[in-house]
């Protein structure tokens, strides 16, 4: 007896209430950090509470979305059947210009990468609700 697989939908994140406007700023196609009312320290990953003064008031400031790998894995073994035929893949954390380091995915192939790639922001519209992170090379001319 053969049984027939049914196609299972991608993973996607669980928005909570800390991270609403980051999720809102990825669908706008808008990098974002949070930013301490009280003593203006931005602040990543989105917190409830400022990590430095305690302070519950935040806003938030827009990133000019530039920076370079600082370090990446390729994943080999999937960690959901949804990505089985998308291995091998990087994912790469990006030391981003303003000093946050953000994790994600990238557009190209694992051996193009290299420590200090530049890299910039991009987006991957997933539906109406979910925009993804996904760093592109910076082509340079020449």
């Amino acid at each position: 007896m053969t049984q027939q697989m049914t196609a299972l939908p991608r993973p996607l994140p669980q928005i909570d209430r800390d991270h609403e406007e980051w999720w809102a700023g990825l669908r706008r196609h808008e990098l974002l950090a949070q930013e301490c009312r009280r003593c203006t320290q931005r602040i990543f990953p989105p917190q409830s509470l400022c990590p430095y003064c305690h302070s519950p008031e935040h806003g938030w400031h827009r990133l000019a979305g530039g920076g370079k790998v600082y370090s990446w894995v390729t994943v080999r073994r999937p960690s959901h059947p949804w990505f089985a035929d998308k291995v091998p893949y990087p994912v790469v954390l990006v030391e981003m210009d303003e000093g946050f380091r953000f994790i994600g995915s990238i557009d190209c192939a694992p051996e193009v990468l290299r420590e200090g790639l530049r890299v910039e922001a991009g987006f991957e519209d997933i539906n109406a609700e979910v925009t993804l992170l996904r760093f592109r090379v910076v082509r340079t001319p020449g």
